[in-house]
């Protein structure tokens, strides 16, 4: 538990001792950083956020996340970043302007190969509490995996739930979904176009040089 400050801040983590073991690998007023280790699934970086509202602290949550995503292991960072990308990640209030901020994190996704996982319930995970034209909804949570995690799960999905408490929504993380495969095709699926860096990606796995005939070489790339 890190302790909120007045009222805001404050990050909690919890976990069954019967399924993981939960080892806290870093701390912070913005991160958590732990390794867990779930039985039968073996050992995952874990990291829950409460970025700062200014973008020179952020920096530092950056910073210390960067530490973590070196490590070859499955990583899921997640919660509340304080930090959107895009106009379409908001609406109402002043009009969305890409800030040093905003670039920080950007560049954050691309260097460290985070991927955000499709979400299904509300686009916006905040809202001001706010009505008529002083309105306020942004999405500030998000839910980030690397490329190893997208590799050992077959079915990953967040949930946006309902806010009731506070003014986020509470974000549900679904990662050991079993799905039974009755064929084995290669199919594109159209989330993927929808992870940050995935062309990056896709250009330097099919950029690499493979030995074989041309149907060896495509399959081994696909």
């Amino acid at each position: 538990m890190v302790p909120a400050g007045g009222l805001s801040g404050g990050l909690l983590i919890l976990w069954r001792k019967d399924l993981a073991v939960f080892s806290v690998m870093e701390a912070s007023s913005q991160l958590v950083v732990g390794k867990l280790e779930v039985l039968g699934k073996g050992s995952w970086i874990v990291a829950s956020v409460y970025g700062s509202t200014d973008g020179q602290e952020r920096k530092v949550l950056w910073e210390g996340l960067e530490k973590h995503c070196s490590a070859d292991l499955p990583l899921v960072i997640g919660s509340d970043f304080n930090c959107i990308l895009s106009q379409d990640e908001k609406r109402g209030g002043r009009k969305f302007i890409m800030t040093q901020g905003s670039k920080n994190f950007q560049q954050f996704l691309i260097n460290n190969d985070l991927h955000e996982v499709k979400a299904v319930g509300p686009k916006f995970t905040w809202c001001n509490n706010k009505s008529g034209s002083a309105r306020i909804l942004e999405k500030l949570d998000r839910c980030l995996i690397n490329s190893l995690a997208m590799n050992l799960l077959q079915v990953v999905l967040v949930k946006h739930l309902s806010r009731i408490a506070s003014n986020h929504c509470p974000i549900l993380f679904e990662m050991f979904k079993y799905v039974e495969f009755s064929k084995r095709d290669i199919r594109y699926e159209e989330v993927w176009a929808s992870y940050h860096g995935v062309t990056a990606l896709v250009r330097k796995i099919w950029n690499k040089k493979s030995i074989g005939d041309p149907a060896f070489i495509l399959n081994w790339k696909f």
